[in-house]
């Protein structure tokens, strides 16, 4: 009975504050976007906190599991200086084996514009009646003095309040970024603590019946985004290493490095290995216009491969979620929501589903 009551209590709690949003909502709104700015860096940094824990984890249950459990805090620090530098490490290894042959590539494609130029004018020289049916486009005159003056300008007007603004916005992000290292950190380092005060706040505030409902909705959303990351991982380097070994058969220019590209960006589901296809792409183009044109095809027929049968066999079999729904996650994720849409609608949708699947067989029952 006291539980029914505490229920009917929080029901008209939840109802008033509907009603009050709803009234005031301008100022309601108005408020809530300063909040989410002033908590926009502790949220990075629960992120950041929740996938360094998948590394910290791991360090935890085998390198680590025979620390004596009397230190228990020289353990978790260790734990925590190991993830950062594996995360750091693997970063700075993607970067330095892409970065200077992109630089590279880069040079050669901008110092062959000129040649491709030459080539494209020489050929509409000598064949002048393939666009005779578009209207003649007049010559332009150009004013290099009156250029001259609005450049000086705007380097004395707007350059200087838009260079001031860059330079506002660059400190702004470093400083967000270090209060969410910092916060994530903390995170990190007591996870048990504040792991026994949310128990316990819940079992202070919240009917039994509600408490052991919330804690299945989180463990749920846990599981999920857990097995989403490994799966997701695991999915990008399978495709890198397919990239490499394809690439290195056809013989193709810059493999290993399109390769580790490709599946670096595949990380972005379905759509990110694009992203680096793209860019090698490019880069062999500088080396044989005719083997781009081929990698472009190899990349296609993989990238359907990938997405037809290494991903939803890999990331959905790991979440449990068919292939189809995967795949209605990410469209519909990344029409509404962007890249973080896409991130975040395969582990909802599968959360989503495991809840449906319970409840079905609860009913069954």
């Amino acid at each position: 009975m006291k539980e029914k009551k505490q229920l009917i209590q929080y029901t008209a709690a939840c109802a008033l504050i509907l009603y009050l949003l709803c009234h005031y909502w301008d100022t309601a709104f108005l408020y809530l976007s300063v909040f989410t700015g002033a908590v926009r860096p502790l949220m990075l940094g629960c992120v950041m906190a929740y996938i360094l824990n998948l590394i910290m984890s791991y360090y935890e249950r085998t390198f680590l599991v025979r620390w004596n459990s009397r230190s228990s805090t020289a353990k978790r620090a260790v734990s925590i200086v190991l993830s950062f530098l594996t995360l750091l490490l693997i970063v700075a290894l993607i970067v330095n084996m892409i970065v200077p042959e992109l630089k590279s590539c880069m040079e050669i494609l901008l110092s062959r514009i000129p040649t491709v130029i030459d080539m494209v004018l020489q050929f509409f020289q000598e064949h002048p009646d393939i666009f005779a049916f578009l209207p003649t486009i007049p010559e332009m005159q150009i004013d290099i003095q009156n250029l001259l003056q609005q450049l000086l300008s705007w380097l004395g007007t707007g350059a200087g309040a838009s260079l001031f603004g860059y330079i506002s916005s660059f400190v702004s992000v470093i400083f967000n970024l270090f209060v969410s290292l910092v916060f994530a950190i903390y995170l990190l380092a007591g996870k048990e603590w504040l792991g026994k005060q949310a128990d316990r706040l819940l079992r202070t505030y919240l009917p039994a019946v509600v408490r052991e409902k919330t804690l299945y909705v989180l463990n749920t959303l846990d599981n999920c985004f857990h097995r989403f990351i490994v799966g997701q991982v695991t999915e990008a380097v399978i495709l890198g290493i397919l990239c490499i070994l394809g690439m290195l058969l056809f013989r193709f220019p810059y493999a290993v490095m399109i390769g580790i590209l490709v599946g670096a960006t595949a990380l972005i589901p379905v759509l990110g290995a694009y992203i680096g296809a793209i860019v090698g792409i490019l880069m062999i183009f500088t080396e044989s216009p005719f083997q781009a044109l081929i990698f472009l095809v190899f990349i296609i027929v993989l990238q359907q491969l990938e997405n037809q049968l290494i991903y939803p066999r890999v990331v959905g079999t790991s979440i449990g979620l068919p292939g189809i729904l995967v795949f209605s996650a990410v469209m519909v994720g990344g029409s509404l929501f962007g890249v973080a849409g896409i991130l975040l609608g395969i582990p909802l949708t599968a959360a989503c589903y495991q809840f449906l699947k319970d409840d079905l067989k609860k009913r069954k029952c």
